[in-house]
């Protein structure tokens, strides 16, 4: 048995947040970042210092430290607990979450605990695909975004309807993977309505996002797992393209270009590690500030790899980009201008 009292006073949430990755920033007695534990565009996590406690306004997750870590490490209570058991003490005497908790979210590969799970997600996602072709929402849809029939094809979107917890039971697959994962709710899908966007190591589907049509939030639900490169399976040579969102990686694809996407700014030591073994990494982040903050922090890491992109004027990302007729073209002169450049350094 362990002390929880004893274990949530021994490690403050908000240093156990920070070690994972989390960006906070102080609002009155508050902290505000961005949640690992879904996609989240808009910072919706607070962390309450007074009590040791978190809540995510965008995806519902919370409760105290043990809590967090064992979401972030996607194990039981208990588990949680025996990691956070043993605090080791930095430089100033601070008791700080042992190393193996203060792991980021953004893996290299979102890694899965069992088969089952593997197979419910691959399971779930071709189910979605075939549901996106009797949806003229959905196609409708990847249209204005100015993704084509082919691109949809080759990444295997999807379009979340009803039916999927049938239509895993038929399959003789487990329905409780499917909820550990976060593809269920009982018997009901979470991801209904959504465009269905898979990562994909070979062949199989790992990890799945969706984006829904129009501006519901939260706009992107995940798996409750570790969120990838996502792209990174289909890559194939020495140089790659990196985006931001999912649909500006959809582009890059139909361009046929080696594109991965961070799935936000956050920049991990892992994803670092991973993008360093390319010749040339290609940086083409939104033209915001939190784009250029990612991109100068991969530029200071990787030189003398990377490489920035600079988008036409009034662009705001590749997908922007992507919609219009002679996207392609413009976004290979970005490339040429960039390499030209780097070459008059």
């Amino acid at each position: 048995m362990y002390d929880v009292r004893a274990i949530r006073n021994a490690h403050a949430i908000e240093d156990v947040a920070s070690d994972a990755g989390v960006e906070l920033r102080p609002v009155g007695g508050r902290l505000l970042g961005r949640c690992p534990f879904h996609r989240d565009e808009r910072p919706s996590l607070v962390v309450y210092p007074h009590n040791r406690s978190y809540f995510c306004f965008g995806c519902g997750a919370g409760g105290d430290v043990i809590d967090f870590v064992a979401r972030l490490r996607e194990v039981e209570f208990k588990e949680a607990a025996a990691m956070l058991a043993g605090p080791s003490t930095d430089q100033r005497g601070r008791k700080r979450a042992p190393p193996q908790i203060a792991r980021s979210t953004r893996e290299r590969h979102a890694q899965v605990s069992s088969q089952a799970e593997v197979e419910v997600i691959d399971a779930a996602a071709s189910f979605y695909h075939d549901a996106l072709w009797r949806s003229r929402e959905a196609l409708a849809y990847l249209a204005a975004r100015g993704i084509d029939r082919s691109t949809a094809h080759r990444c295997r979107l999807g379009f979340a309807c009803h039916g999927l917890a049938d239509y895993l039971r038929r399959d003789g697959l487990s329905l409780a993977a499917a909820r550990r994962v976060g593809l269920l709710v009982g018997e009901e899908g979470t991801m209904l309505g959504r465009i269905v966007i898979p990562d994909v190591h070979a062949g199989k589907a790992r990890w799945l996002t969706g984006r829904a049509l129009g501006q519901a939030t939260p706009r992107y639900l995940n798996l409750r797992l570790p969120t990838p490169l996502l792209g990174l399976g289909l890559v194939r040579g020495d140089e790659v393209v990196v985006t931001e969102g999912p649909f500006d990686w959809l582009t890059g694809i139909q361009w046929n270009l080696p594109t991965v996407a961070l799935l936000g700014t956050h920049t991990s030591r892992s994803t670092v590690q991973t993008l360093a073994r390319f010749r040339r990494v290609y940086l083409a982040l939104d033209a915001d500030e939190a784009g250029h903050r990612a991109a100068a922090r991969l530029t200071s890491a990787l030189r003398p790899r990377a490489i920035a992109v600079e988008l036409p004027p009034g662009v705001h990302d590749l997908n922007d980009l992507g919609r219009s007729p002679a996207g392609r073209e413009a976004f290979q002169r970005c490339l040429e201008d960039a390499n030209r450049r780097r070459e008059e350094r």
